[in-house]
């Protein structure tokens, strides 16, 4: 999904929802229980721009600086402390030329902390700090290598390279849920929830790169850290 849609998205179910909103009282809940559990999509913005230099000077297509990523997760709420843990996997895509195909992805795993900083009968925002980690790689196959039958395979068995790198994470984001459509008592809500996440990733890599889990010495200045945008969708109660 592209960044575009993503915000377009929000914004129509923002309008869905935003009536149910405002007709609910104002008044904040001092003390906040319950739970949520989300599946999550968005893009992850990443820095290959040495590395695809290093492409460009082997012949090799490049790469994108991002990817699509996709996952999900959920937390549990207690006296406004939020914990829980997410997970996602990064889609980034592939290219090609007459010589070679390049194809890359990855994926991260985060504990997650946070607190609420305002709630609504409806909404929720907060800050968020996950740790974990994740890897990344990135795959070149030679196009013109003979790959006909198996013979040709095992005579032939360096046609394709595996790069990868991995690094412990920090996860520093922004988060907001909106409960739509929901089920309201006076002691709680409870039901689907639709939010928005945005943040940045700090990836404490290195230029080293892997090949065959050996590690080679010419690696490039290239890190996962970037900033992110994720839409949440899911469902949850809260009880106050």
């Amino acid at each position: 999904m592209k960044l575009k849609q993503l915000i377009m998205l929000v914004m129509i179910i923002s309008s869905v929802a935003t009536p149910q909103a405002l007709s609910q009282p104002d008044q904040e809940p001092t003390k906040t229980y319950g739970g949520i559990g989300y599946f999550q999509a968005g893009y992850s913005f990443m820095d290959f721009n040495n590395f695809n230099s290093a492409l460009a000077e082997a012949g090799i297509p490049d790469i994108s600086n991002g990817s699509v990523s996709l996952g999900g997760g959920g937390h549990y709420i207690f006296r406004r402390f939020l914990i829980g843990g997410e997970g996602n996997g990064l889609i980034g895509g592939s290219s090609i030329n007459d010589n070679y195909s390049v194809r890359h992805g990855g994926g991260m795993g985060f504990f997650n902390a946070g607190y609420i900083v305002f709630h609504s009968p409806l909404y929720t925002v907060y800050p968020m700090l996950g740790i974990g980690g994740g890897g990344y790689s990135v795959t070149i196959t030679d196009r013109n290598a003979p790959s006909g039958s198996l013979q040709d395979v095992l005579d032939n068995p360096q046609q394709q390279a595996a790069l990868s790198k991995s690094s412990f994470m920090l996860n520093f984001s922004l988060g907001t849920d909106l409960f739509v459509f929901a089920d309201r008592t006076r002691h709680g809500t409870g039901g689907f929830i639709i939010g928005l996440r945005a943040g940045y990733l700090l990836a404490f890599d290195n230029d080293e790169w892997l090949l065959d889990n050996q590690s080679l010495t010419d690696g490039t200045n290239t890190s996962i850290s970037g900033p992110f945008i994720r839409l949440t969708i899911g469902g949850g109660g809260i009880q106050y």
